[in-house]
This record gives structure tokens, C-alpha cells and sequence, in this order.
């Protein structure tokens, strides 16, 4: 993957109005989300689950946001696979820096558990790490390679709903551990499991994405 294939996509994406849709209502999201006196872990832990969605979104319309004829330039130049890596690379850091704007305004506009909790580090931590898996599930979902507009809006949406409700999802898993990392007795409850996971799940859904034209 050649560096100029990633700059041309980061700088198409920067261009294209359909990232500002995600970027909107990932504000929304946080700001809505903001009560009085919310502290750490559900705080992050409420940031881990939006970028779920706002990732995927992201992450889709980075890799439609290329016209026809431009994306058949590019492919004849640096290679079908090459070019979709290189977008879904940009979409992915994206989501990054989405997640680490997100997580230093929960940070910044949380306070820290109150009475007997676990250090504030770990806390902090588990929420950190949560918000990572977020960012990585939803840049897998929004990889996935659905054609057409209607039934990639669908299935991004289901599937995003299903990481965060289905018990046996690593994004489920790490929100639910953010939410109660200011207990005591999770000192040592880093979701370092849920992290793995969403990383070989962005793997398998990066590799179906590499594999097809375009979505």
C-alpha cells in the first residue's frame, strides 16, 4: 500500500461532504448523552457504544465516497485490493481520531466515581480500551462489503444493534465492564479479551471488503 494511494484517499475523504452526516451525529450523540454529575466509566462506556454505529457510517462512506471512473483509475494504477486496503486504512483512522475526540470530551466533562472505587486509572483504562473496541467493531461493520445504499444502511444498523446488545459481543462486553469499572472489585478487569476480538472481527470483514469492486 503505497503512501500516495493513502493520501489521495485521506484527502477525497477530507473533501466529501458524506463524512460530515457521521461526524454530526456523533456530537449529537455524545451531548445528548451528557447528564449531570456522570462520571467516568458511563461516560466512556456511553462513548464505546455511539462510535459503533458512527464508525461504520464513517468507514462507508469513505469507502463510496470515490466516483466510478476515479476508482477504476486508481485500481489500474495501484491495484484493486491496494486501493480498497488504502481507503479502508483511512477510514479506520478516522474512526481513531473520532474515538480519541470522543473520549477526551467525556473525559474532560466527567468527574470521578464517588465513595470506595476502584483507582481512577483503571477506570479510566477500562474505558479507554472500551472506546477502542468500539472504534474497531464499527469500522468492521462499515466494511462489509453490501451493495447498494438502502440494504448498507440496513444491515449497518442491525449489525451495529447486535454488537451492542448481543451478550457474546466483545463491544457488549467491554461497555458493560466500563459501566461497572468503578466498583472495587475491578481493579484488574482490563477488556483485554474484547479487544482481541474486535480486532480479528475488523480482520475478517477488512479481508471481505479487500475482496470486492466496490460496496
Amino acid at each position: 500500500m503505497s503512501r500516495q494511494v493513502l493520501r489521495y484517499y485521506a484527502a477525497l475523504a477530507l473533501r466529501s461532504q458524506r463524512r460530515l452526516p457521521p461526524l454530526l451525529c456523533c456530537a449529537f450523540l455524545l451531548l445528548a448523552g451528557r447528564v449531570g454529575g456522570q462520571q467516568y466509566g458511563d461516560s466512556l462506556g456511553w462513548c464505546a457504544a455511539v462510535l459503533v454505529p458512527v464508525c461504520g457510517w464513517l468507514t462507508r462512506a469513505v469507502l463510496s465516497a470515490e466516483p466510478e471512473a476515479a476508482a477504476a483509475v486508481v485500481a489500474a494504477a495501484a491495484g484493486a485490493r491496494a486501493a480498497r486496503a488504502a481507503a479502508l486504512a483511512v477510514g479506520l483512522g478516522g474512526g481513531l481520531v473520532l474515538g480519541a475526540a470522543g473520549a477526551a470530551f467525556e473525559v474532560a466533562a466527567s468527574s470521578a466515581p464517588v465513595g470506595p472505587h476502584a483507582p481512577i486509572g483503571t477506570v479510566v483504562a477500562d474505558g479507554l480500551v472500551a472506546v477502542l473496541v468500539g472504534v474497531l467493531a464499527g469500522t468492521a461493520v462499515g466494511a462489509l462489503p453490501v451493495r447498494g445504499r438502502a440494504a448498507g444502511t440496513l444491515t449497518l444498523t442491525a449489525l451495529s444493534l447486535g454488537l451492542l446488545v448481543a451478550s457474546v459481543s466483545p463491544v457488549n462486553a467491554a461497555v458493560r465492564q466500563t459501566f461497572t469499572s468503578s466498583r472495587t472489585d475491578a481493579a484488574a478487569s482490563l477488556p483485554w479479551l474484547a479487544l482481541l476480538e474486535a480486532c480479528a472481527l475488523l480482520v475478517l470483514c477488512g479481508a471481505a471488503a479487500v475482496r470486492v469492486e466496490r460496496c
